[in-house]
Formats: structure tokens, C-alpha cells, sequence
């Protein structure tokens, strides 16, 4: 049984729904066109408090259609696990997993958009002009990989680019047109602005690159076990091939929980969860993660307040972590099912994994001092694997305001400072000698307009990490780069300042 499954349509194959997609592509136009009348128009007027429309604009002129996946799918599952933030093992009651579509899976995407001449609604020149500007936009972000589909959006998954993109113009209006649409000669259109040139909107953000390297046996177990071996790193699909992953969700979890340590250190007021932990297991688990904040950057459970639905996805999006090297879906399939020892190192070598070895554990008898019963196990442990970088993007317009944009930046570099001192390990087993890392290096890249003068300091800035630095704190020079660090700085104190009770400060 699987929690999360993946949507099938009549036929029997995997999609995604024209709801859904309709929805991102508006979400995505409304935070650029924000309080533009164009949106509402193209779209449909949204739902108010009481069921009604907000304003008298009719259904929407855009059609987007399911999307159904090409091809032989094969489905992945991920797990999912809450740690609890006061004992560091499983929270109870807080595991799941879902069904995935692997990397490289493909879709088409129909969309089509109206309009009409003769209608009291029929858009104008100038608001067609904005429409199709609006719509050079979005289709220019998903050539460029900016839009996320799905669930879990901001935890690795759902990130698509558009290819082989065609927008052909159908007209209804003239006997000639009709008569091109039936005998199929309808022409590509060019009402669209693709050029790589051409400046667009863009989101305010803040992307962060960063280049490490793993110094210790770094992986995320796998839910299916071998038979030579007991545990498996978790690999994902690229194309036809496998590759080892840290998964979005793995790397955003620890860095949230740095995040809480830091907010909870400078600001004890936030550790009541601790003395008020309610009966109910899942309760006390998001009573536990309710941290202003950290909540803004990381995302919080959704909730109803006074009626309302509270939405709680957070501004900062990781996406999965692939190593370099990639596998044959038939080699990693001989490592999974050797039965001996020595077929497994047969099995490695002939799918170049000459780094990875098999690690034996056992439990120790508190008794005896002994090996405990039938608690010997293996692990297939990654060494020396060369990995991609980890990618983070900061989205600055769900942080409303710019002190709030200043505050969440500011704790974010609190952070990344933490895991260049290698205070923050990844994966599995990283209270047993796993997961530490070295930050080689992390850039920072800046986007959209009207970003704080403290935020758009950091565009184009890269902080090189020596080895002999990762365990200390930023050097001066590293420092020197960054001039916002003051502004920054003064936006998390005053924060600080902000959260403590009046009758405390008085």
C-alpha cells in the first residue's frame, strides 16, 4: 500500500489533471502580473469568502487539458519521515510514502486560448497585446525550468521544462480559416515572443549553488533491501538509467532543523513545545515544527482558523541531489539481487562502483557485552562518490515585505554558515559516522525587481571555502564580499528584538 499515489485516469495511465495545471500556470502569472486586471480576465474571476465570483468577468478563455505521461512508466516511491526536534529519532505516527514519476518522464501539455470579436467580454487590442506578453512570460519560464507541478514543489519534486514547443493560430472567423482548419493547413503563429533576448518578468528570488563534496559514506536507505545486502542507498531514474539521490525533502529537513536550533538559541520564548507536548502524537509533532520564521522559509501544515484555509507552503525550494555518476538499470538490478558476497563485488565492479563497499553492523548485548541475536546487518555504503550541486532558490514574493525578505535571508545565511562548519550532515546514519560533507564553494544569484538593496548585494557573488576554513567560521574575506551583511544583520535583530514579549523589554 502506498499513502500518496499517483492519479490515473479511465485508460488506466498516469496524469495530471487540468486542474492542476490550470492552477499553477495562474499562480505563476498572478505573482508576476500581480493587481493586474488582465489575470482575472483571462483566467476567470476567483471564488470569494462566500461561494460568489469577486467581480463579473466571465469563464475563463484558456482551456489547458489533462496531461497524460508517454511512454512505459515506471513509478518510484520515496519515504517520508517526521524526526522528532526533541529525542532526533522517528516521530511516531509521522511516516508516509509516495509514488513518483522518475526524472526524464515526459508529457504533452495542450493548451489553448481564446478569443473572441463579438462579445460584450471580447478582449481589446491592448488587452490581448497584455495577454500575449503575459503568455511570452510563462512559456519563456517553462523553457527555462522555473515552474514546479505536483506535490511537494518545494522539496525536490515537480520541476518541468518545456521542449519542442509549437503554437499554431486557428481562425473562426472567416470562411478561409475554417476551410485551413479542415484540410489541416493550419500555420504556426508567431503571436508569442520566445527570443532568448528578450527581457521578461521574473520572479523575485534569490538562487543559491552549492558546490561540496561528501568526506564520510554518504547516502538516503532505501526502502527495498537486498539479499546480499541488507541495506541499499536510494537511486532514482535518468532516462534509461539509474543514479544515486538525496532527495530534496532529505536535504531541506536538515537544514530546517539547523534553522529551528538557531531561531530557538537566540529566542528561548519558542521552546514552549516542550512543556505544553498535547496527548496527540501528530499534534505534538507540528506543535513542535511552529516556529516564526522558519515557518515563512520552510513551509508549515496547512490549517483552518476562523474558517479560513491557511496555506503554508514555504519561499525556499531544494531540488534533488544527483551524483555524477550514473548506472544501467541492469547492473544496479545485479547488485540488488546478488545472493553472495562475492557476487555483489562482482556486481560493483562491473557497474564502476569501486568506492562503494559493503559495511557489516551489529548490535552489542548489554548483558554479555556479546553480539546481540540475530542483529547483524549490512549496509552498501557510498565513498568517494562525486555528486552534483545542491541547488536552493528562495522565493522572495512569498515573503511579503521587504523586512520580512531581509529577516528570512539573513537566518538562511545563519545556515549555510552551519554547514560550512560541517554542523549540518546528510542522509542516513549521520549519528553514526555518515553524512558529513565539505562546502567547496556556494554562489548566490539574484532575480526580479524591486528586490531589497541588502538582497540584490548578494547577485553574482561566490564564497570559495578552503579546507582548512569548513571548520571554522567565514573568514574576512568571505565577509568582505557580501556588503548587505550589515543591513542583513540589523533586519535579524530587530526580529529578534520584535519577538520578545513587551513586558519583558519594558
Amino acid at each position: 500500500m502506498v499513502d500518496l499515489t499517483l492519479a490515473v485516469n479511465g485508460a488506466g495511465d498516469y496524469y495530471i489533471p487540468g486542474t492542476s495545471l490550470a492552477g499553477a500556470l495562474r499562480g505563476w502569472m498572478e505573482e508576476l502580473e500581480e493587481g493586474s486586471q488582465i489575470i482575472s480576465t483571462l483566467w476567470g474571476p476567483r471564488l470569494g469568502q462566500t461561494g460568489r465570483t469577486q467581480s463579473d468577468d466571465g469563464a475563463s478563455w484558456v482551456l489547458v487539458e489533462d496531461a497524460v505521461i508517454q511512454g512505459d512508466v515506471q513509478t518510484e516511491l520515496r519515504d517520508g519521515v517526521g524526526i522528532d526536534r526533541f529525542g532526533g529519532s522517528a516521530a511516531e505516527y509521522i511516516k508516509f510514502d509516495r509514488a513518483i514519476l522518475p526524472k526524464g518522464s515526459k508529457l504533452d501539455l495542450h493548451i489553448t486560448l481564446d478569443r473572441v470579436s463579438e462579445s460584450k467580454l471580447a478582449l481589446n487590442d491592448a488587452e490581448w497585446k497584455a495577454a500575449c506578453e503575459a503568455w511570452s512570460g510563462l512559456l519563456q519560464a517553462l523553457q527555462d525550468g522555473e515552474l514546479s507541478l505536483g506535490a511537494a514543489k518545494t522539496r525536490g519534486l515537480g520541476t518541468v521544462k518545456l521542449e519542442k514547443l509549437e503554437v499554431k493560430e486557428q481562425l473562426f472567423n472567416s470562411r478561409a480559416g475554417i476551410l485551413a482548419l479542415l484540410k489541416g493547413e493550419s500555420g504556426n503563429s508567431s503571436i508569442f515572443n520566445l527570443e532568448a533576448d528578450t527581457p521578461r518578468k521574473a520572479r523575485p528570488a534569490l538562487t543559491v549553488t552549492i558546490d561540496w563534496a561528501p568526506i564520510s559514506p554518504l547516502m538516503v536507505k532505501a526502502e527495498r533491501e537486498g539479499i546480499a545486502v541488507d541495506m541499499l542507498p536510494l537511486v532514482s531514474s535518468i532516462g534509461d538509467r539509474v543514479a544515486f539521490v538525496l532527495p530534496g525533502s532529505a536535504i531541506k529537513g536538515a537544514l530546517r532543523t539547523q534553522a529551528e536550533r538557531i531561531v530557538r538559541t537566540v529566542c528561548p520564548a519558542f521552546n514552549h513545545a516542550a512543556a505544553t507536548k498535547p496527548a496527540d502524537s501528530k499534534k505534538a509533532f507540528l506543535q513542535q515544527i511552529e516556529v516564526p520564521l522558519v515557518e515563512n522559509l520552510f513551509g508549515k501544515a496547512a490549517k483552518t482558523e476562523d474558517q479560513q484555509q491557511k496555506v503554508g507552503m514555504g519561499a525556499l525550494t531544494v531540488a534533488d541531489c544527483y551524483a555524477d555518476h550514473s548506472i544501467s538499470v541492469e547492473k544496479w538490478e545485479k547488485v540488488q539481487t546478488a545472493k553472495e558476497s562475492s557476487d555483489l563485488l562482482q556486481a560493483l565492479q562491473d557497474a564502476k562502483l569501486h568506492d562503494v563497499q559493503q559495511a557489516f553492523h551489529v548490535a552489542i548485548d548489554r548483558w554479555t557485552g556479546g553480539a546481540a541475536d540475530q542483529f547483524l546487518y549490512s549496509t552498501l555504503e557510498p565513498m568517494g562518490v562525486q555528486w552534483q550541486p545542491i541547488a536552493l532558490r528562495l522565493n522572495l514574493s512569498r515573503l511579503p515585505g521587504a523586512d520580512l525578505q531581509k529577516q528570512g535571508v539573513a537566518l538562511l545565511l545563519l545556515v549555510l554558515r552551519d554547514l560550512i562548519q560541517g554542523r549540518i550532515p546528510l542522509g542516513y546514519g549521520v549519528n553514526r559516522g555518515m553524512g558529513a560533507i565539505a562546502i567547496k564553494s556556494i554562489s548566490f544569484s539574484a532575480s526580479g525587481a524591486n528586490l531589497p538593496d541588502e538582497i540584490q548585494a548578494l547577485h553574482d557573488i561566490t564564497l570559495k571555502v578552503e579546507p582548512e576554513q569548513s571548520q571554522t567560521y567565514l573568514t574576512a574575506q568571505h565577509l568582505a564580499q557580501i556588503s548587505s551583511l550589515g543591513g542583513l544583520n540589523d533586519a535579524w535583530k530587530a526580529w529578534i528584538e520584535s519577538t520578545i514579549p513587551q513586558e519583558v523589554a519594558s
